[in-house]
């Protein structure tokens, strides 16, 4: 049995769409639990009905408002044990062969040794015509890349339980930046299996109403860079810090030992012994361009 957690607010205009692709899966061993978040638009009254009639299908309605990656990652306690869980978003059009392919990998890996899937996804606009692919990601996934960057959408996730429990056992009390990024920072830190699937397997909708996106462009590199100029992925690295030193004990020695080396890397009193230790953590990007920047993040102290 495959857990679903689909998280929704507001969700009502495109969500029987992806209640459909879930429906027409290939893999047909699957539950899904909506955790909704205070909708007024109808969603709770259209689930709640579809809860009603379809045992497949349930419902819990959030008592505070949680926001998209809290739903996700305070809500994973609640759901039943399960041979592997996944996330949904509630605007996204799932391929058929979705859970099949990340399951087929999954299944492959030992029960006791945390797990995490992540896969491309095909970009599309509001009315699903072919915009573009999420970034094709070529570096082996590793805790030197998880620390400055993520590397899958958590619509594209399933995970084993071994992975489900660490994380629900690791959560820190701060606020996080988002749900998949941390699943990445904790199962590789922890030395666990990270897949990277490199064929799309989803319909991501693109429109204003999404809190993130994904450019591949070279304006959209550029972009990237001058967010970190600015000291963005400073205060987002800040934030991963903080939560990283409450479970720090569970990272493998070697990972450890990079994470340690990151700090001085980013609070290191000198620009040039910044440098120093940086390169010496063999922390990088998947984009050659954005790993060459790193170091001249670190000489301006925005790492």
């Amino acid at each position: 049995m495959i857990e679903i957690l689909c998280a929704t607010y507001n969700g009502m205009r495109h969500l029987r769409e992806q209640i459909a692709s879930i429906e027409a899966q290939t893999l047909n061993d699957w539950h899904v639990t909506f955790f909704d978040d205070g909708s007024t638009d109808g969603t709770v009254e259209m689930l709640e009905a579809l809860a009603a009639i379809d045992t497949r299908f349930s419902l819990i309605r959030n008592p505070v408002n949680l926001g998209f990656c809290g739903n996700f990652l305070n809500n994973l306690s609640k759901l039943k044990n399960a041979d592997a869980y996944a996330f949904s978003d509630q605007d996204d059009i799932w391929y058929p062969d979705k859970l099949e392919r990340a399951f087929d990998w999954l299944a492959r890996v030992n029960g006791g040794t945390p797990a995490v899937y992540f896969a491309r996804t095909e970009i599309v606009d509001e009315h699903l015509n072919h915009v573009g692919l999420s970034p094709e990601f070529k570096i082996e996934p590793s805790f030197r890349n998880a620390l400055v960057q993520s590397i899958g959408g958590g619509n594209t996730m399933m995970f084993n339980q071994s992975a489900r429990d660490l994380v629900v056992n690791t959560l820190p009390t701060t606020k996080l930046i988002s749900h998949d990024w941390w699943f990445y920072i904790v199962v590789a830190g922890y030395g666990g299996v990270v897949r990277y699937d490199s064929t799309p397997v989803l319909k991501y909708r693109q429109h204003a109403a999404n809190l993130s996106g994904t450019n591949n462009s070279i304006s959209g590199q550029i972009l990237r860079l001058w967010m970190a100029l600015r000291g963005e992925w400073r205060a987002w690295n800040t934030v991963h810090e903080e939560a990283i030193k409450t479970f720090e004990d569970c990272l493998t020695p070697e990972n450890r030992a990079v994470f340690h080396a990151f700090q001085q890397a980013r609070h290191g009193d000198w620009p040039f012994e910044r440098l120093s230790v940086l390169k010496r953590t063999g922390v990088k990007r998947q984009s050659a361009l954005q790993t060459k920047f790193l170091p001249i993040l670190a000489l301006l102290n925005r790492l």
